[in-house]
C-alpha cells in the first residue's frame, strides 16, 4: 500500500486547521458546561471545578493549548523556524521598525482607551488591569503576551506559505478572528463591561503585532510589542479610572 505524503504547506495548514477547530470546540463545550448539571457528567463536571479551585486547571490548559502543539509542529519537521519568525532575524533593522510602530501605536491607542474612559458612566474595571496591582502582575501580563502570540504565529505559518508575506500575516490574522468569533463565550463577554473592553484591547494588540511582523517576521519583537502595549494601557485606564472616580 502506497503512503500520501502530504505537500509541506498543505500539511501545516491542516494542523493549524484542526488547532483552530480544537480552540472552537474546547471553548464551546466549556461554556455549555458553565452550569451545574445532573448525572455522572454534572458530577464529573463538579468534580473539576473543586480541582480547579485547588490547582489552576483552566491556566494549565491554557498552556498546554498555546504552547504544546506549536513546540510539537517543530519538532516534527512540520513547520520551519522561520515560518514563526524564530530564524533570520534582522534585529538591528527590526528593533527600529518596532520603537517607531509602539510609539505611533500608544499615541493612538493611548488616545482612543482615554476617550473612552472619559465617556464610561463608570470605572472600566479591566479584569486584566488587577494585575498590575500585584507587585510582579508584569509577569501575568507577559504571559498572556507569549501564549497569544505564539498561537497567532503558528495560526500565520500556512497562510504565509501559501499566501506570501502580506495576504499571509492578514489571513492568519483573520483566521484567528473567525474562531474567535465562533467561540460563543465570546459573544457573552462582548455584552459584559470590564470583559469587552478586554476583549477588543486584544483584537487591536493582534492587529498591531499582526503589522509588525509583516516588516519584521520576529516573533520576539511581536511578544515585546504587546507586552509593552498591554502594560501601557492597562496602566492608563487605571489612572483614568481612579481620576474620573477617586471615591471608588
Amino acid at each position: 500500500m502506497q503512503v500520501v505524503s502530504l505537500a509541506y504547506p498543505i500539511r501545516l495548514l491542516l494542523a493549524v486547521l484542526i488547532y483552530l477547530a480544537l480552540y472552537v470546540a474546547g471553548t464551546n463545550v466549556a461554556w455549555l458546561l458553565r452550569t451545574p448539571r445532573s448525572g455522572r457528567l454534572g458530577r464529573a463536571v463538579d468534580l473539576a471545578r473543586q480541582w480547579d479551585s485547588r490547582l489552576p486547571l483552566g491556566e494549565l490548559f491554557r498552556l498546554v493549548y498555546y504552547l504544546l502543539p506549536p513546540y510539537f509542529v517543530l519538532y516534527w519537521g512540520w513547520a520551519s523556524p522561520l515560518d514563526l519568525g524564530l530564524a533570520d532575524l534582522d534585529w538591528i533593522g527590526g528593533i527600529g521598525v518596532t520603537v517607531a510602530l509602539a510609539a505611533g501605536s500608544l499615541l493612538v491607542l493611548g488616545w482612543v482607551w482615554w476617550q473612552y474612559t472619559r465617556l464610561a458612566e463608570a470605572p472600566l474595571a479591566l479584569p486584566q488591569a488587577e494585575w498590575l496591582e500585584q507587585p510582579w502582575g508584569w509577569v501575568f501580563v507577559l504571559r498572556e503576551a507569549v501564549l497569544l502570540e505564539v498561537w497567532w504565529a503558528l495560526c500565520r505559518s500556512p497562510m504565509l506559505v501559501l499566501a506570501g508575506p502580506y495576504w499571509g500575516v492578514y489571513g492568519g490574522l483573520a483566521a484567528v478572528f473567525v474562531a474567535a468569533l465562533l467561540n460563543v463565550g465570546l459573544w457573552h463577554e462582548l455584552r459584559m463591561p470590564g470583559q469587552r473592553e478586554g476583549v477588543v484591547l486584544t483584537g487591536s494588540l493582534a492587529m498591531v503585532t499582526a503589522t509588525l511582523y509583516l516588516f519584521t517576521h520576529n516573533l520576539w519583537l511581536c511578544i515585546a510589542l504587546h507586552f509593552v502595549l498591554r502594560v501601557a494601557i492597562l496602566g492608563l485606564v487605571r489612572v483614568a479610572d481612579r481620576h474620573r472616580f477617586p471615591t471608588r
